[in-house]
């Protein structure tokens, strides 16, 4: 009896034991599933979550890509060749004298491409002894038009009002106002170094004259090589090619060539000249540019410049403007010229160097063989080394000084060789010289106010004819001038 009575209690505890497992099995199994269906759940309201941001995401961007559609003309960017080309040159962190016409600060856009902008400078000037230069001219206003017209067609214009725009002598030294297209060309870009420009063509004799905008400028008056020899600003009418190349990651090679109307034809046995005087003598190359009058050369002339740059911060130029100067095809001008532009940090050097080779057969013999009443070679360079600076005490201190802010120490030294004719009665052979400290304060890269000293001197000049020898001149000037984009 007593052990049935163990064998049930062992059957009951074994029965007892397999049916509580089976139930608290079934137990756990429903409670992992109730956790399993409430993780599903908030998945699920997880990815609707998501799916609600990823729409909105989208909604967000297509807003924020209209708004760049909408105000991407107003700061230079990628979308367009103009703005780029501005850009590339603030991200190289280059020197605005590494530019050249398209390196313009585009600031404003009408339209769907076209940009609008310019700029305006202003000047006084106080020459030694002189009563007449001692006065105020608003020398120039340029206001500018570039347009991406379509990605390979593009157009850009500047036009030129100096002085006031009216033919009545309001500038420096009696200067009469002129308005005139400075430049005008449509360009056709099909690779990077093949191009078609066509129209009034801004002429890449020297760097200067590509570069020549008052607010880039850290001097107010152009040096005498870049007026008399290389004549600041030169624009003809004409077509041609223009490209570059990349020998290798660090260099490039930029080239432009141009056939053009070239300057004004001296007709018959007179000259643009007034024989009489050095100079008109010395101004014969910058007064009869075509675009100064009248263009009556069918003769083309054939303008190019090569700049190499081996590195970053280093580039060297060569260039030259060759045709035919007379209605005889018998007198031809040439003129050649190297330019250099250097960049270490807060220091630059810049300078140009230009000769003029003229004919003088024929058209200038004034009954003789070969006249000396033309200068037959004329030449002059200039060197110019800059310093930027801006102490911090003033960022710190002086409340319309920003980091953007920049004074500039600069230096320029010049020399202009005219080789007068012999039979001039009263001058001979004149070398003038110009040495010009200068400090300019910039607001910003766009904004400069500038103040300079010019050491005038002129060598060779005679008093009389019957003077051998040459007297020293001396015609200092003060200059102030403000310049700013707009």
């Amino acid at each position: 009896m007593k052990k049935c009575m163990i064998m049930f209690v062992c059957l009951f505890i074994f029965v007892f034991g397999i049916t509580y497992s089976k139930v608290y099995a079934q137990g756990g199994a429903e409670e992992i599933n109730g956790k399993i269906e409430a993780l599903e759940k908030e998945l699920n309201a997880l990815k609707e979550q998501l799916k609600k941001q990823e729409d909105i995401s989208k909604a967000e961007k297509k807003e924020l890509q209209a708004l760049r559609e909408e105000v991407r003309g107003l700061v230079p960017g990628e979308e367009f060749y103009w703005a780029k080309k501005a850009q590339e040159l603030r991200d190289k962190g280059l020197a605005p004298w590494f530019g050249k016409q398209e390196t313009k600060p585009f600031l404003r856009r009408l339209g769907r491409n076209t940009y609008l902008g310019g700029y305006m400078d202003h000047e006084l000037e106080f020459d030694a002894g002189s009563q007449s230069n001692k006065t105020f001219d608003q020398h120039r206003l340029i206001p500018f038009i570039y347009s991406d017209v379509s990605d390979r067609v593009k157009f850009a214009t500047e036009i030129e009002i100096e002085h006031g725009g009216t033919n009545t002598q309001g500038g420096v030294g009696g200067d009469r106002g002129e308005i005139k297209v400075e430049f005008a060309t449509i360009d056709f870009l099909m690779t990077d170094w093949l191009n078609y420009r066509g129209g009034i063509i801004l002429s890449p004799l020297g760097k200067l004259n590509l570069v020549h905008d008052s607010p880039l400028q850290d001097l107010t008056d152009r040096p005498m090589v870049s007026t008399f020899i290389l004549p600041t600003t030169l624009s003809e009418s004409g077509m041609g090619f223009f490209g570059t190349f990349y020998p290798t990651e660090m260099s490039k090679l930029d080239y432009e060539i141009y056939a053009v109307n070239g300057f004004q034809s001296i007709q018959g046995n007179t000259s643009v000249i007034n024989d009489t005087s050095v100079g008109d003598i010395q101004g014969f190359i910058r007064n009869s540019r075509g675009s100064k009058d009248t263009e009556n050369n069918t003769n083309p002339a054939i303008v190019g410049r090569l700049a190499f740059s081996p590195f970053l911060g280093l580039e060297l130029g060569a260039s030259f403007h060759t045709g035919e100067i007379d209605d005889s095809n018998e007198n031809r001008m040439t003129i050649k010229a190297l330019d250099w532009t250097y960049q270490r940090g807060p220091f630059e050097l810049v300078g140009e160097y230009g000769h003029a080779s003229i004919e003088r057969d024929g058209v200038f013999d004034n009954g003789s063989e070969k006249s000396d009443f033309m200068a037959g070679d004329m030449w002059g360079y200039y060197i110019e080394p800059r310093y930027h600076f801006m102490p911090q005490f003033l960022v710190d201190h002086v409340p319309f000084i920003t980091d953007d802010s920049t004074f500039t120490a600069v230096l320029r030294w010049g020399q202009l060789d005219v080789n007068s004719p012999t039979n001039v009665a009263t001058e001979g052979d004149v070398r003038r010289t110009r040495l010009t400290p200068g400090f300019n304060f910039r607001y910003t890269e766009d904004t400069v106010f500038k103040a300079e000293y010019q050491i005038n001197t002129e060598h060779g000049r005679r008093i009389n004819a019957g003077d051998p020898r040459g007297t020293d001149q001396n015609n200092d000037s003060l200059v102030f001038s403000v310049a700013t984009y707009f």
